[in-house]
């Protein structure tokens, strides 16, 4: 089962974000997408999870499922998204935030089954010593591995992560893209993960797909897409890219002069 993107197109008024991004997600992958800044990484990542409402193009489940037409209740069993934080605005315990992920699937009250499912994946994410904690005093990372399980346990078949490692240390990042390559492959989950980090990506993702102002320049293994040119073309910096142990690594190639305004972007923001 694959998510396919054809020819999509969003814009936030007059200004155009993407142009016509098609991409597949494959069940039991880890697809990440990298970019500069403004590259329309976290605005794909929103079109599918449908917080933005595309202008144009087709967004597919199983090539039969039409995405934009699913109810919302139908579309939150089908995909789950991971946002860059968390946002509590009133105080709930980690086993009261992850049943939140049950919501498309209860009527009044959490079933046996609900309470199940959540049990399940505080289990998987292993938080079970963080149970009746609340979750606004837990650390960025816990709190990150918090909102993954609350997405396990809707179930869904397509998991989507917007920079979910963007205010994490070193440690949580490794974490929890581990975490995400994990869930793809255990749980069969087609997961799409929006990231900064050329080198994480290499490591963690089974395929990247490369944007450059709302466009999609490559899109393979990362052997494939992060070759030193295209590297240098996308980002304005030139890199020495090797590989060790299999895993592409990208070193930037810095000079003793400041870059000039054009060739700011970063490898990693």
């Amino acid at each position: 089962m694959t998510l396919e993107i054809e020819n999509l197109h969003f814009s936030y008024g007059r200004r155009s974000v993407l142009h016509g991004v098609s991409l597949q997600a494959r069940r039991g992958e880890l697809l990440g997408l990298l970019g500069p800044n403004g590259s329309g990484k976290s605005t794909l990542i929103k079109s599918v999870a449908r917080i933005h409402r595309p202008t144009s193009g087709t967004l597919r489940w199983d090539g039969t499922v039409d995405l934009p037409r699913l109810s919302r209740r139908r579309l939150a069993q089908l995909v789950a998204y991971v946002p860059q934080a968390i946002d509590v605005s009133f105080d709930l315990d980690v086993r009261e935030a992850v049943v939140l992920g049950r919501t498309p699937y209860f009527g009044a009250r959490p079933s046996a089954e609900d309470w199940r499912q959540v049990d399940r994946a505080i289990a998987l994410l292993g938080l079970e010593d963080l149970v009746g904690r609340q979750v606004s005093r837990l650390s960025g990372g816990q709190a990150q591995r918090v909102l993954i399980a609350r997405s396990v346990a809707q179930q869904p078949s397509i998991l989507l992560l917007d920079e979910p490692t963007s205010a994490l240390d070193i440690r949580y990042q490794l974490q929890t893209l581990q975490l995400a390559r994990r869930l793809a492959r255990t749980e069969g989950l087609a997961a799409v993960i929006a990231i900064h980090d050329l080198n994480q990506a290499a490591q963690f993702c089974d395929r990247i797909a490369l944007l450059r102002a709302g466009e999609v320049v490559a899109d393979g293994t990362p052997a494939q897409v992060l070759t030193a040119d295209r590297v240098e073309e996308v980002y304005g910096i030139p890199a020495d890219v090797t590989e060790r142990d299999g895993v592409v690594q990208v070193h930037p190639l810095v000079d003793d002069e400041p870059a000039a305004p054009a060739r700011e972007a970063q490898l990693v923001a």
